[in-house]
C-alpha cells in the first residue's frame, strides 16, 4: 500500500447491480483523498427503497466480482450477514469497535442521501463513529432543511485534511462528475434483452447472464 494513506472509507448501497459508475467513484475517492481503502458495503434490506428482486447473496457476489481488479477496494458483507433492516448507525458502531478509537472512518454518501439524513435511524449519532463525506455533482446547490443545515454548519470541516486528522465528527462536501450510469438503467436493458456491455465489468455481465437476473 502506498505510504501516507490514512483512513477507511465506506460506500454503502443496494448495488443492484454494482456498475462502473460505482467503481469509478470509489477509485476517484481513493485517489483524491488518499484513503487506505474503500469498503463497498451492500445492504441486506434497504430501509428507504423497495426490496431488490435479486437475492442479497447475488448482489454480494456481484460486488465481489466487481472489485477484483483493484486491491484497494474491499467488500464488507456485514449487513447481509446480519440480515434485517440495514441501519447505518449500527454498521458504523460495529466498524468503530473493530477499527479502534483512532482510525479515521469516513462514510461516503451522495447528496441525495445526505438530504434525506434526517429520516435515518438515530441520524445525529452518526458522527460519533465516522466522518461524513458528501459527494455531489459540480454546480449543484441543494436546499437544506433547517435541522440538517444546523447539523452541517456545526460539524463541517474547514479543510479536507480534517478527515484524516481525527477518527470521526466532521462533514466535508466534494464535487465529482460521476459516470452517467445507473443500476436502474442496467436492469431496464436486461429486461429489454439489450446489451449491458461496458456499463458493468465483464465478470458481472457474465454473472447476470448465467443466472438470468433482471428478466
Amino acid at each position: 500500500m502506498p505510504s501516507g494513506r490514512c483512513g477507511t472509507a465506506v460506500m454503502g448501497g443496494t448495488f443492484n447491480p454494482i456498475h462502473h459508475g460505482h467503481l469509478r467513484s470509489a477509485v476517484d475517492i481513493l485517489e483524491h483523498f488518499q484513503f487506505k481503502t474503500v469498503r463497498m458495503l451492500p445492504c441486506f434490506q434497504p430501509v428507504h427503497k423497495d426490496q431488490p428482486e435479486v437475492t442479497a447473496d447475488q448482489r454480494l457476489q456481484m460486488v465481489e466480482l466487481g472489485i477484483q481488479a483493484d486491491v484497494r477496494l474491499e467488500v464488507d458483507p456485514r449487513e447481509i450477514i446480519r440480515e434485517g433492516a440495514s441501519y447505518t448507525r449500527d454498521t458504523l458502531q460495529e466498524l468503530r469497535q473493530e477499527l479502534g478509537d483512532e482510525e479515521p472512518l469516513i462514510m461516503v454518501v451522495g447528496m441525495d442521501s445526505f438530504l434525506s439524513l434526517p429520516t435515518w435511524f438515530h441520524w445525529q449519532d452518526l458522527l460519533q463513529f465516522a466522518h461524513i463525506l458528501v459527494i455531489s455533482r459540480p454546480g449543484w446547490e441543494p436546499d437544506f432543511i433547517s435541522s440538517l443545515e444546523e447539523f452541517y454548519e456545526k460539524h463541517r470541516a474547514e479543510h479536507v485534511a480534517e478527515l484524516q486528522c481525527a477518527p470521526a465528527g466532521k462533514i466535508w462536501m466534494e464535487s465529482f462528475t460521476p459516470l452517467a450510469i445507473s443500476s436502474s438503467q442496467v436492469r431496464k436493458l436486461c429486461r429489454e434483452g439489450k446489451s449491458i456491455a461496458y456499463l458493468v465489468p465483464e465478470t458481472i455481465q457474465r454473472f447476470i447472464e448465467a443466472h438470468s437476473l433482471y428478466k
